[in-house]
């Protein structure tokens, strides 16, 4: 609930050529990155609820994309090993264009006149470079607090 309110709050404020950095997709990407799919979807789903209550979107669009958003980072993880140097940027990336594209797609469906390629080269490539500097920035924060509250190993 306090990154929703710091999006909704702070974050138009630092909005770079009018594309607004999105901390909330930051930190869920990150989380999801250490913890796996579950835990990404899971947290995405409860960010997407804080983000629905305080936007003026159609209610259930953030809580839909930030839970798919979530799943995706943590398969991501799954799947490329995390010495990877480019898991995180590409997750990053990839994460920031799947999130806008369902936006799209889903305010589209709801009556909303929004064009992909009017929405692409002015909001989505930009918010893919942001989100990019601003995960990179959130990554060593969620590590410390990842394991501060893992589980210790079984010490075999």
């Amino acid at each position: 609930m306090l990154l929703a309110l710091l999006q909704v709050t702070l974050m138009p404020h630092l909005a770079v050529a009018h594309v607004r950095p999105d901390v909330v997709l930051a930190a869920i990407v990150c989380w999801a990155l250490f913890r796996g799919p579950s835990d990404g979807a899971l947290n995405g789903f409860l960010a997407g609820i804080a983000l629905d209550l305080l936007s003026g979107a159609p209610f259930g669009v953030y809580t839909f994309v930030t839970t798919i958003v979530g799943a995706v980072a943590g398969f991501s993880a799954a799947l490329i090993p995390r010495e990877h140097t480019m898991l995180l940027p590409s997750v990053a990336v990839l994460c920031t264009i799947l999130q806008q594209a369902v936006y799209v797609w889903l305010l589209r469906a709801a009556g909303w006149p929004l064009d992909w390629s009017q929405v692409l080269p002015t909001v989505v490539l930009p918010a893919a470079l942001l989100n990019l500097v601003l995960t990179a920035l959130l990554y060593p924060l969620v590590n410390l607090l990842h394991h501060r509250i893992a589980p210790e190993g079984l010490g075999w």
